[in-house]
């Protein structure tokens, strides 16, 4: 008997410390990404029509001190499926502004020093990533490829009202003016292009949309493609730029909108 508690213990042990070198590997693969975007390119003034030229200057850009990067931390919940409860998702992002990287390490806490789940979404180099970790070390979901990368992509872009300085800086983005009075962002892309539209009220983009997002991967391994909105409010001045300190996400299912993030800014500091 004595043996085989002996034998537990030691593969108690065995197991804990396989779950602390994983969920410390994931932590670091996130920091070692959202390094490599802080070291990217910085964003540099460039012509673009002047309702956009305009946007930028509005949030706080000039022309001095290009940055080449912002990290945000969020006080936000995630619904981690359709019709779950919301969650608590506490996390960190890091954007480049003189090329469409960034990413964002999320946790939605279990207990104390224990999250339920640890994600990583990122869009770094033309490449989409998405990969969860239960308990901070088990995969439970990856998911990467050409639908990722335009997933990714179109997220990019969509959180462009929290990165002001892409938006006069980074010259991946192509811009165009609607006849509605909406905004366009393109990356182009192989082999679907990623595009967002952006309503402005009051000089600031307070909505944005996009069609036929890659969405959730079907049972037969293809991407379910919804049509995509959100919502930017509470603009103030915080870490230099004017930005909306809150903000929801969603999907239109069946012709309604219900979001699955939403959160609040809580920190913004501009990477030189």
């Amino acid at each position: 008997m004595r043996f085989i508690l002996s034998l537990l213990a030691v593969l108690v042990l065995g197991a804990l410390a396989m779950h602390l070198v994983a969920a410390a590997l994931f932590t670091r693969e996130a920091g070692a990404l959202a390094d490599q975007v802080a070291a990217g390119p910085p964003a540099v003034a460039r012509d673009l029509p002047d309702a956009v030229r305009r946007l930028a200057r509005a949030q706080g850009v000039t022309d001095e001190a290009p940055a080449r990067a912002v990290r945000v931390t969020q006080d936000a919940e995630l619904q981690l499926s359709a019709g779950a409860p919301f969650e608590p998702a506490p996390a960190t992002q890091t954007y480049g502004l003189g090329a469409p990287n960034f990413v964002w390490f999320a946790e939605t806490p279990l207990l104390p020093g224990l999250p339920k789940f640890r994600v990583i979404d990122a869009y770094v180099g033309g490449e989409g990533r998405l990969a969860a970790r239960a308990l901070g070390s088990i995969p439970v979901a990856s998911a990467s490829g050409a639908e990722i990368n335009r997933a990714e992509a179109m997220r990019y872009l969509a959180e462009l009202a929290w990165i002001p300085d892409a938006i006069l800086g980074n010259p991946a983005i192509e811009w165009a003016e609607r006849e509605d009075g909406w905004l366009e962002a393109t990356l182009r892309l192989e082999p679907r292009d990623a595009t967002v539209r952006f309503r402005l009220e009051d000089g600031v983009i307070a909505e944005m949309r996009a069609d036929a997002r890659p969405a959730e991967t079907a049972p037969d391994g293809s991407q379910l493609l919804l049509d995509w909105r959100g919502l930017f409010t509470d603009y103030a001045e915080i870490g230099g730029r004017r930005i909306p300190t809150r903000g929801e996400v969603g999907y239109i299912r069946d012709g309604d909108y219900a979001p699955y993030w939403r959160g609040t800014i809580t920190s913004y500091e501009i990477l030189r």
